[in-house]
């Protein structure tokens, strides 16, 4: 039986606490047959994105270093839920 895996990075939930915005940031990958039916799949968290204020900064949750630049290319998304003034 022949798959094909597939990676995808996106935003799976946003929450607030007081005055921070919390993004969660998750890998999907997907395992599908030759068929195309789904054979596998698994959510992993891999960062967070907090807004403050004043400040914002990227929580690594895994052992791969991310900083908000990083996050912004392989989540395009993301862009509009940072204010644009403050850029990358």
């Amino acid at each position: 039986m022949g798959l094909e895996t597939s990676r995808t990075t996106e935003v799976s939930v946003s929450f607030v606490v007081g005055e921070r915005v919390f993004h969660v940031v998750t890998e999907i990958m997907t395992v599908r047959s030759a068929r195309g039916k789904i054979f596998a799949t698994s959510v992993s968290p891999i960062a967070l994105l907090i807004l403050e204020p004043h400040d914002r900064y990227a929580v690594s949750l895994t052992d791969e270093a991310l900083t908000i630049r990083e996050l912004l290319i392989r989540v395009p998304a993301l862009k509009g839920k940072i204010p644009a003034e403050e850029g990358p």
